[in-house]
């Protein structure tokens, strides 16, 4: 197949865009306007709302472009459970996550369709530019430092190539892909959120995939201040972030690795208590990492979310 024959043909393959969100409704309005200019056709564009209300003009969108938007509201609070929702309910095979406080051109889509359509891949991570961040020098974006169980950004870089992790802002998988890796795991659904993403892609690697990046499928995030899964308290920070850490050491490094990751856990634990002048959140870190522990030599937890019209 040459050049013009893959091109010609990704223009048929419908995309469906799931933008979890939570009370950030003026974010979400722009973000769906964004999403709307998108070149690519056929799209959907399903909303997971966690809010307690609609913003009127959100609401105004959803009415003006039925066909587009398929908008949901839910009663559960994470975003794994929507990430899986999203999934489950989307009317296409191709899948593109984005946040509700983005910023994208009208190619996105079709930039990420590019890569996401070539045999053997699972995951496409995207380019993310950093609205209140300096930007960084990257050439190699994606990597997963296994002696620490740390993901590493590098996101602005203007390439292709493979990763390990995308930034779960701007990632695109294929339905099979994700069920192959039995969904997100929503028992990370703890403090932030942390490394959601990043413990998916390693397992849809691990079922086999490619997971690549390109720079060319590229967004703005904004980073709310605000709303989604942030949380100002120290000691639940603390928690999910040791809970969730300690789930990739167990999933993702070997068993030499795990004492040094163990280690730079902790002192990333002492790090918080010193600077917030918490010495509880030690305690809260130990109580993470226990649980993290077990939860990591467990299947991950998948709700399942029947499309509309299907019994549950």
């Amino acid at each position: 197949m040459d050049k013009t024959d893959a091109t010609s043909e990704t223009q048929t393959v419908g995309v469906t865009v799931v933008v979890p969100t939570l009370n950030r409704g003026g974010y979400l309005q722009v973000c769906l306007s964004d999403l709307l200019a998108q070149d690519h056709r056929p799209l959907e564009i399903l909303v997971v709302d966690q809010s307690p209300s609609v913003v009127p003009d959100v609401e105004e969108l959803v009415e003006r472009h039925p066909d587009i938007i398929s908008y949901h509201r839910v009663e559960f609070r994470g975003l794994p459970q929507a990430r899986n929702y999203g999934w489950q309910r989307a009317r296409h095979d191709a899948i593109l996550y984005v946040d509700d406080d983005i910023r994208c051109g009208p190619q996105l889509v079709a930039n990420h369709l590019r890569v996401l359509s070539r045999e053997g891949v699972g995951l496409v991570g995207g380019g993310v530019d950093e609205v209140h961040r300096t930007p960084e020098v990257a050439n190699e974006p994606g990597r997963f430092k296994r002696w620490s169980a740390t993901p590493e950004a590098g996101f602005t870089y203007d390439g292709e190539c493979e990763i390990d992790h995308g930034m779960g802002c701007n990632f695109s998988t294929r339905r099979a892909a994700i069920a192959a890796a039995g969904g997100v795991d929503e028992a990370l659904t703890v403090g932030a959120s942390l490394y959601e993403e990043t413990d998916l892609a390693l397992r849809i690697a691990r079922c086999g995939y490619q997971v690549m990046f390109t720079g060319s499928a590229r967004l703005q995030h904004l980073a709310a201040g605000t709303g989604g899964c942030r949380t100002d308290q120290v000691a639940e920070y603390v928690f999910g972030l040791a809970h969730n850490r300690a789930v990739l050491i167990r999933r993702h490094v070997r068993f030499f690795q795990a004492p040094v990751a163990t280690v730079h856990l902790a002192a990333t634990a002492a790090a918080f208590a010193w600077h917030y002048r918490s010495p509880g959140a030690l305690g809260w870190a130990a109580r993470g990492f226990w649980r993290g522990w077990r939860v990591g030599g467990q299947r991950p937890v998948l709700t399942s979310f029947s499309r509309e019209g299907e019994a549950p």
